[in-house]
């Protein structure tokens, strides 16, 4: 599989939870400085890094995408996209190298010194070895901040003129990029503040919609039932990614508090936090619980390449890259696995489906993604 030399394809990673205007000028500024002619997005699909439901359904979120400039859009799977941000990004530049013809990579950076990300990225790859960097870093867990706050004060104290937390996953993009050793170039592109977040756009949606979104909260009693489940069953909740097991012991002993169950999901997650972790850390522990991810899962899908590529659209331009896709692309699930079954037994694909399946019984606009048409504008 080879690129067209006099095109150039750029890869960007993405949520787009929702897409907006921010986004837009992301893309025209790669088209400008690095005169992208084709520009692959890699997006979180139905669960998103935060750890919680995407807000917006991934063909709505991918057509606004396509329609403001991306050309060909393929969907992280989820035991990825519901990673911290040391997996999702390796899972992330997995799968643009694994395409076989994308040039560059690209990313937004709040400094826009893609140098010192790149000395910061060095330093990090070495960390475990330097026992200083250790001793500060506990020195900071024992002042009470927590793991991430203290590990970040920590490379501060070693690097005082850098931003971090806010260019954390560019670096983790970065280590990814050099843990897989891809022949990718690296770009990145300076995060302008003026537009609005995608955070901020949602919580201005909370307050003007009437729940046309997905919400978290809906998955509360699919949560509930489900570590029932497993407490009939005698499974231990530390067998699922991220839940440690300090934080398995607090939820068992939560479910057996009857007013605490009374709490909306959000109280709980943070009730459940502490002070050493984030509530997003959380919120995925929890979501890994519900959607069945266990720790070999993430480890097996990093290990082994990628069994499928799901191909949610592209555009018009972009159409003339399907040819170059590797054939274990999906494009129409349905007739894809019609004549695949055997790939009915994946674990990452069964993993996507049924987080499609929850998905869709909590969003008020969902279709049958067996039934969604491939996206092309």
């Amino acid at each position: 599989m080879k690129n067209d030399k006099r095109k150039k394809i750029v890869g960007v990673v993405t949520e787009f939870n929702p897409f907006h205007d921010g986004h837009a000028f992301f893309l025209q500024e790669i088209r400008k400085k690095y005169a992208a002619d084709y520009i692959v997005a890699v997006m979180s699909g139905d669960f998103v890094q935060r750890g919680e439901p995407a807000f917006f359904s991934k063909f709505e979120r991918g057509r606004e995408a396509i329609k403001k400039g991306v050309d060909l859009l393929v969907q992280l799977p989820v035991i990825f996209s519901l990673s911290g941000s040391r997996d999702f990004a390796y899972g992330s530049i997995k799968l643009l190298h694994e395409l076989g013809f994308v040039d560059q990579i690209v990313f937004g950076s709040e400094s826009g010194n893609l140098q010192r990300l790149k000395e910061i990225t060095s330093f990090l790859q070495k960390e475990e070895e330097n026992p200083d960097f250790q001793k500060t870093f506990r020195s900071y867990l024992a002042e009470g901040f927590s793991y991430p706050a203290a590990r970040d004060k920590a490379i501060q104290s070693y690097f005082p003129d850098s931003i971090l937390p806010n260019d954390n996953l560019g670096i983790s993009y970065l280590r990814a990029i050099d843990t897989i050793h891809t022949k990718m170039e690296i770009g990145i592109i300076f995060r302008d503040k003026n537009f609005s977040s995608a955070h901020s756009l949602r919580e201005k949606y909370r307050e003007e919609n009437q729940l046309l979104y997905a919400d978290i909260e809906r998955v509360k009693d699919y949560l509930f039932f489900r570590i029932m489940e497993l407490e009939r069953d005698e499974i231990s909740l530390s067998t699922f990614q991220d839940v440690h097991p300090e934080l398995a012991e607090r939820i068992v002993d939560f479910m057996k508090d009857i007013e605490k169950k009374q709490l909306d999901l959000r109280e709980i997650i943070k009730d459940l936090k502490g002070k050493n972790h984030t509530y997003s850390r959380i919120s995925r522990a929890l979501m890994h619980i519900l959607l069945n991810i266990r720790k070999e899962d993430i480890q097996e899908l990093k290990e082994k390449p990628y069994p499928y590529f799901r191909i949610l659209g592209c555009s018009s331009k972009g159409e003339a890259l399907l040819s170059s896709l590797p054939k274990n692309s999906i494009m129409r699930l349905g007739q894809y696995l019609k004549e695949n079954q055997e790939l009915m037994q994946n674990r990452s694909l069964k993993i996507d489906l049924f987080a499609g399946r929850i998905f869709q019984s909590i969003y008020p606009k969902s279709k049958d993604e067996f039934r969604e048409f491939f996206i092309k504008i």
